[in-house]
């Protein structure tokens, strides 16, 4: 009996490895910065951010935080993933003040001024 006690305890130790390898990686995927190479959309202007938002590794929720940009923070909007004024869509910038200055990264592009063009 004590030999297949120490049999199941290696087949389930060996189990949640493999188990819990698979779910590091997943992780770990998520964790990567996906660059402007995801974009869609060109925009090109020095903004901010009108209230405080989530700094991504990607363009969606599914992607990890790595902070937050307070209201008023200034970034270079570079590009979007999606339509402006859509849901759904993420801008990539890099950060030009605060706490993230010189980052890029991925916010939900409604929380990004637009700048109003005045003739």
């Amino acid at each position: 009996m004590n030999m297949l006690a120490r049999r199941l305890t290696t087949v389930a130790t060996t189990g949640a490895l493999l188990l819990g390898g698979s779910v590091v990686a997943a992780s770990s995927a998520s964790a990567a910065t996906i660059g402007s190479g995801a974009c869609t959309h060109q925009i090109k202007i020095n903004t901010d951010v009108y209230t405080a938002v989530n700094f991504r590794t990607g363009p969606g929720t599914g992607y990890t935080a790595t902070g937050l940009l307070a209201k008023g923070t200034d970034v270079y909007w570079q590009c979007n993933k999606g339509d402006n004024g859509k849901p759904g869509a993420w801008g990539y910038v890099t950060v030009k003040s605060g706490a993230h200055k010189g980052k890029k990264g991925w916010v939900a592009a409604q929380y990004i001024n637009v700048p109003m063009q005045l003739d």
